[in-house]
């Protein structure tokens, strides 16, 4: 099947129902070939940042990756702030950018640039992702779309991009489709035995206990196991900002969350 085909059934064969995009010339075949896929919602914004904020969003809320798409060159690049954010925040997002074709590419030259807005952004945004891969070859993309996806989900979340060459988009790969599930961390029962061992002495000694709730309760899935350890000892409960909803608003052990922005009381 064609690359783009391809792109499209992976994301909708993952529960991928929604991307946010700003159209441009080089990811044209990607946004047309999404459209006749079906299932998938593509939400238009005015700008690549609110793309790649909305893809954020949607991966807080759906606890899968976010995808925002965006063109070559100031487009791609027009995604870096919103890229920053999954990354520091330990957001899951797939980024996908398109590329100038591969004869337009300056490779070793000693120019600037060579097709129009050709930027190198898998070089720029790699201090900021996961992984960021610059697609060579349409066999690439069975590989690396999966291999995304599991690096993005798998230990601390966060985001990834591929540059893909608009010539390879209409490109052939292969017609199976590669859907490898994100490895869940091998539990050490021994360990985390001690653990709880280590823990239930510790509280036992405490005067004042306090849980801090942050995001890694919520994206480990253990939102319910915290909230049952808070009321069976009756222990309060701060949250960091990105760990606001990990406690309903109005349960009684909820203090309010810390930080420079967090509450007076709670700080």
């Amino acid at each position: 099947m064609k690359v783009v085909t391809y792109i499209a059934q992976f994301l909708k064969a993952k529960g991928i129902d929604t991307v946010f995009e700003l159209q441009g010339g080089m990811i044209t075949r990607i946004i047309d070939e999404l459209y006749r896929e079906g299932d998938i919602t593509i939400v238009s914004m005015h700008h690549e940042q609110a793309a790649a904020f909305a893809a954020d969003a949607y991966a807080r809320v759906k606890n899968k990756p976010g995808v925002a798409l965006a063109t070559s060159g100031p487009g791609a690049t027009n995604l870096i702030t919103g890229i920053g954010n999954c990354y520091f925040d330990s957001v899951p997002a797939i980024f996908i950018t398109g590329q100038v074709n591969i004869n337009e590419q300056k490779g070793d030259r000693a120019i600037r640039q060579l097709g129009f807005q050709e930027t190198d952004i898998v070089s720029i945004v790699k201090p900021i992702t996961k992984a960021a891969y610059a697609i060579t070859s349409a066999d690439q993309i069975p590989i690396v779309l999966d291999e995304a996806y599991r690096l993005c989900m798998e230990g601390r979340q966060g985001p990834v991009l591929i540059d893909l060459p608009m010539n390879l988009q209409h490109a052939v790969c292969a017609d199976q489709l590669i859907l490898t599930k994100p490895q869940k961390p091998v539990t050490n029962n021994t360990a985390l035995e001690n653990y709880i061992t280590r823990f239930t002495q510790a509280y036992q000694q405490c005067n004042k206990p306090l849980i801090l709730a942050g995001r890694g309760v919520r994206t480990s899935g253990c939102m319910d196991k915290m909230i049952q350890l808070s009321e069976h000892w009756n222990i309060p409960v701060l949250t960091s900002l990105n760990g606001l909803d990990t406690i309903p608003f109005n349960h009684a052990n909820r203090v309010g969350f810390i930080g420079s922005y967090g509450n007076r009381w709670a700080n």
